[in-house]
């Protein structure tokens, strides 16, 4: 085997054991994370059922830059959806729902494509690009996921014991697949649900403060984009 084609049956492997670790978290039980029903959103509760697990862009590499958020939104109790979700947890199952590795390899590139697309028309945009263009980098090299892929009633955060196992369970081994030199915490609750799970052992978690309704970029996490870009410049 040629070195060529050596560092190209490597990347096939990091390209599998991505898929395969987003796949297993696609296909995650809510009873495997919760200790009971009390995060169950009565607003569509057939999207809360079904695991998000994220995205990874197309020309993504080990050392990439991962963000990460708290969990899915869309728990409000008045939260009655849209063509938007529709369209997300639709691709949600039909990853899910992929048997062969070549279909869930297909499926995870739809999916992603979708998410990174839903993605930009969010006001969390402003953050996230903020994000990748101190550290040089854009969404096709980047990933996202949640700490905990479930939504949750309202919102409201889980509990340390249930963070810390869908760290073992799901986000933690799609982290170890993906091999960042980051992950970016988006906010101070993503920040939190991180520390609380034990992802800090482990990983170096940049927090990125945000504004309510990420209308700005609040001073301190200014601050700590203007370290990253001036790391990436060293």
């Amino acid at each position: 085997m040629t070195e060529s084609e050596a560092g190209c049956h490597q990347g096939t492997d990091v390209q599998t054991n991505i898929v395969a670790a987003f796949h297993r978290t696609a296909r995650l039980m809510r009873a495997a994370i919760f200790d009971d029903d009390r995060l169950m959103p009565t607003s569509a509760p057939e999207d809360a059922t079904i695991a998000a697990s994220g995205w990874v862009g197309p020309d993504w590499k080990s050392g990439g830059t991962l963000l990460m958020g708290i969990n899915p939104g869309g728990g409000g109790d008045r939260y009655r959806g849209n063509p938007t979700d529709q369209r997300l947890y639709g691709l949600l199952q039909q990853f899910r729902d992929a048997d062969d590795v070549k279909e869930q390899r297909a499926a995870l590139r739809r999916l992603s494509d979708a998410w990174m697309d839903i993605q930009s028309t969010h006001a969390i945009r402003r953050v996230t690009s903020a994000v990748l263009d101190a550290v040089g980098e854009c969404d096709v090299t980047s990933a996202f996921m949640n700490v905990l892929p479930f939504r949750t009633r309202e919102d409201k955060p889980a509990r340390a014991g249930e963070l810390r196992r869908a760290w073992t369970i799901a986000t933690g081994p799609q982290v170890a697949a993906l091999k960042p030199r980051r992950i970016v915490a988006l906010g101070c609750k993503a920040h939190d649900a991180l520390v609380a799970a034990g992802a800090a052992v482990d990983y170096e978690i940049v927090l990125i403060k945000r504004a309510i309704g990420d209308t700005s970029i609040p001073p301190h996490a200014r601050e700590t984009l203007a370290r990253l870009k001036q790391e990436r410049q060293q």
